[in-house]
């Protein structure tokens, strides 16, 4: 019989952490890594330290006091500096203690992963599950595929084909509440992943843990799920966290119509990412989310600038983008807007054309300063470019800015971004001439000392920088 091992799985804060900060979702991998785990008569620990408000101090207690066999870490790129504080408290602790990372940064990464994090043992690559149980089973490292360990790389794991493994999630490894959902003032909110996998080929995503095979869950555990989520859990709200929610027509429309035949529209509302493509969606597809609960409609647009569009191989047009937006506001679906600021060829017409792209939407959106992730399009080209002005993922952070374009530096995106993001809230800021205000050096001198100081930057604050401005 196996013998039974205790398990720490910690999801790190991320890289800007500061006191306050609430995560939206527990870590899924650690969520299903856990459950799989638990299911097979391990001891389990789950450790989200943001939400519970857990330091590297206390961090050592636990682990003294649940003295694990393993600890398992999730990292993403934004995690990168506390990661590496979490493993080395580990050996801290016990030297002994097996130290195994996965997620999308070592997946990317590779080998180089020992050289940035000298605690890690093992390193998973790609869907780790199956992986991680081989390693809580003791089987020999040698024959386990899809890791690394002792400076080498084992064969690759290929993804898995059949979805239908996945565990109920045994959300009480968590403490579920202290995570805010999607949005915020709604405490039951969970997500789920329907498939595994997306086709396309933007060159900012990364792509190391599910690849451009599309997998499908059958609709049947989706539901199945939901039904858990909702009566073990009281959860009311589902995000569906897939890349691409209609990707495939008839399993999207299976999925909404178990939905309405199981009365899970009554208590439950959804929201969901589609592509905007005219072949992916219309109309009809559209009524029958609504139909089904769903409430928001996600919507990746990155652009209002058809030559950006292009470049970042994003597969869709400005015409299909203003279609989805309003054939879905016409049945009623709120919208979510996402775009992004910094691309390769990024220029003052090209953020222009964004800017007004997203007025004429007329939904609710997040902007965001593109990031080069590693083993990315995106990072190879600044590379190539020599537009890389940072290499040190420990200094990531979510929406700061690390590239050049040919035509923008590095301050300019920034105060693109800042007067972009002060005008979502401020609709007297859509008035001013902005593409002029960025070409004034002095003035994006001036609104980066106010950053700089944390000086909120106020309709009238605002004001005197203008009136400067025009002096």
């Amino acid at each position: 019989m196996m013998e039974s091992k205790r398990i720490i799985l910690v999801d790190p804060p991320q890289n800007d952490f500061h006191k306050g900060m609430k995560k939206m979702y527990p870590s899924g991998a650690l969520v299903l890594i856990g459950t799989m785990c638990y299911n097979q008569g391990h001891n389990v620990k789950l450790v989200g330290m943001e939400a519970d408000g857990i330091g590297i101090s206390k961090l050592r207690s636990i682990i003294s006091s649940f003295k694990p066999d393993i600890v398992g870490v999730t990292i993403n790129t934004f995690q990168t500096k506390f990661a590496k504080k979490v493993v080395k408290a580990v050996k801290e602790v016990d030297k002994n203690i097996l130290t195994v990372a996965g997620g999308p940064h070592p997946s990317s990464v590779g080998l180089k992963i020992f050289e940035d994090f000298p605690c890690v043992d093992i390193s998973v690559v790609g869907e780790g599950e199956f992986a991680f149980l081989e390693i809580a089973e003791g089987i020999n490292l040698e024959e386990i595929k899809g890791i690394c360990y002792n400076g080498k790389m084992n064969e690759l794991r290929p993804v898995t084909e059949n979805l239908d493994y996945i565990p109920l999630p045994n959300l009480y490894l968590v403490d579920i509440g202290k995570y805010r959902g999607f949005g915020t003032g709604e405490p039951r909110s969970m997500y789920i992943m329907a498939s595994r996998g997306c086709p396309f080929h933007c060159i900012f995503c990364n792509k190391s843990i599910f690849g451009c095979k599309v997998r499908f869950r059958k609709p049947s555990k989706v539901i199945e799920e939901i039904k858990w989520l909702h009566e073990q859990y009281n959860i009311s709200k589902i995000y569906f966290q897939d890349d691409t929610f209609n990707l495939k027509r008839s399993w999207t429309e299976e999925i909404l119509n178990l939905i309405i035949n199981n009365e899970l529209n009554k208590d439950i509302t959804y929201m969901a990412p589609f592509r905007a493509n005219r072949n992916l969606m219309d109309k009809e597809l559209l009524q029958l989310a609504k139909d089904a609960g769903f409430q928001q409609i996600f919507y990746g647009v990155e652009s209002g600038n058809q030559e950006m569009l292009n470049r970042m191989q994003k597969g869709l047009t400005i015409a299909e983008i203003k279609r989805a937006f309003e054939l879905t506001h016409e049945v009623g679906l709120e919208t979510i807007a996402s775009f992004i600021i910094g691309l390769p060829g990024e220029n003052k017409k090209s953020i222009e054309d964004t800017i007004n792209l997203w007025r004429e939407l007329k939904s609710p959106s997040g902007f965001a300063l593109a990031t080069p992730f590693p083993d990315t399009e995106f990072e190879r080209i600044v590379k190539e470019k020599g537009h890389l002005l940072n290499a040190n993922y420990d200094e990531y952070r979510y929406s700061r800015c690390y590239v050049r374009t040919d035509e923008l530096n590095r301050k300019e995106l920034e105060f693109y971004y800042a007067i972009v993001t002060f005008s979502r809230e401020h609709d007297w800021i859509y008035k001013l001439p902005i593409s002029t205000i960025v070409q004034n050096k002095l003035l994006c001198e001036i609104y980066h000392v106010f950053h700089f100081f944390k000086i909120h930057i106020n309709e009238k604050t605002m004001g005197v920088l203008l009136n400067y401005w025009r002096r």
